[in-house]
Formats: structure tokens, C-alpha cells, sequence
């Protein structure tokens, strides 16, 4: 049976809603819906599966490994497996995006730059 979940039946708020497939029927993939003001985004972090984000409106920029990209709405970004990651909505309006986990559940390391700064200088 199909399902139809209205936004505001997501857990979240305006600027952060979470779906995860899992409470779904093991629906295969999880994503957050963002709508991020000027400023807004997660501290470094990594997966054990890819994420892809799919910018709708507004611009961010995007750490992914030793990568910084800019990126604007109707642009994808992909995050491979296990590459640190992060973002930063840079736009005067919010960052619209859908941040897609290939994984009916969310599963984040968080790292801490000292810690990475440490891993790189031995």
C-alpha cells in the first residue's frame, strides 16, 4: 500500500524535517528536508554509505573530503561513503534541499577537526 506523509507529520521543524526509511514499511533510504537560513548547517561528519544532496533553492557550501564546493539550486552534490563532509547555507534565503542517506536508518559519525588535523599530521 502506498503511503502519503504530509510534512508536518515529519519530526522536525520549518528549517528541519527527517525521514527515515525504516519507520516507513523498510523503505531503503532515509533524507532530511532543509530549509537552512544564512549560516546554518552540520559540523563534520561522515557515513558508512553515500549522501547525496539535492539543492532545490537558495546556494551553500559544501566541505567533502579535502573538497569546498559552492553549489546553487537545481545542482546535486555526492558524498561518497566514509568521506568527512559538511555544509553551510550561504544564500540570503534559505538553502532548500533534500539530503539523501542510502539507508533506511542515519547513521553519523561526528569528527572533531582537531582530531582529523591530528590523523593527518602524524
Amino acid at each position: 500500500m502506498a503511503l502519503h506523509i504530509q510534512n508536518d507529520d515529519l519530526p522536525g521543524n520549518e528549517t528541519s524535517r527527517t525521514f527515515l526509511g525504516r519507520d516507513h514499511g523498510g523503505v531503503p533510504v532515509s533524507f532530511f528536508i532543509q530549509a537552512s537560513p544564512n549560516g546554518h548547517g552540520p559540523k563534520p561528519h561522515r557515513h558508512p554509505y553515500a549522501e547525496v544532496f539535492v539543492l532545490h533553492e537558495g546556494s551553500g557550501t559544501f566541505l567533502a573530503g579535502d573538497a569546498t564546493i559552492e553549489a546553487t539550486g537545481g545542482s546535486v552534490v555526492v558524498v561518497p561513503a566514509g568521506e568527512l563532509h559538511g555544509f553551510t547555507a550561504s544564500s540570503a534565503g534559505p538553502l532548500r534541499m533534500t539530503c539523501i542517506h542510502t539507508n533506511d536508518e542515519m547513521v553519523t559519525e561526528w569528527a572533531s577537526l582537531a582530531a582529523e588535523d591530528d590523523d593527518q599530521h602524524p
